[in-house]
């Protein structure tokens, strides 16, 4: 039996779903910016605050999960004693770090900077070079592990 004549078929269905989606992927950051950044962003500040400085954004970044990711594998790290273990830190805090520059300085949406303008976000560059400095420590401890203990 084949399809109804008229009727709504999957690949119809899919070309008409195409333009709507396109419409709304497109139109999600200009109604993000539209009905405040700092509603959809950080909806726990207020404006009586004050605006959020390095170290408000540092110590934010430290209660989100990949801050206590980050956290968790320095303490697995300085427990357990394993190279891999600060490999696996190393790797965290880079990616982080890495993460929270590319938000930052190329910011393709502009909401980072229109968050920064209203306040709700500080400057990212306290954060960035704290998570570059323990990747650092983390692969400095990695390879001082690895060149004083050889594999056998």
């Amino acid at each position: 039996m084949g399809p109804v004549r008229g009727g709504l078929t999957l690949t119809r269905f899919r070309r008409h779903l195409r333009l709507p989606l396109a419409g709304l992927l497109l139109a999600l950051p200009v109604t993000a910016q539209a009905d405040g950044v700092c509603e959809t962003e950080r909806p726990e500040w207020s404006p009586a605050d004050g605006p959020m400085t390095g170290l408000d954004e540092l110590f934010h970044i430290a209660t989100t999960l990949p801050g206590l990711g980050i956290i968790g594998a320095f303490t697995l790290a300085l427990l357990g004693g394993r190279s891999i273990y600060f490999a696996v830190a190393a790797l965290f805090s880079g990616i982080v770090a890495l993460g929270l520059w590319y938000e930052s300085r190329i910011d393709p949406t502009g909401l980072h900077e229109a968050a920064r303008s209203e306040g709700c976000v500080g400057d990212y560059t306290p954060t960035v070079w704290t998570l570059v400095a323990l990747c650092l420590i983390a692969l400095g401890t990695f390879l001082w592990f690895r060149l004083r203990y050889p594999p056998a």
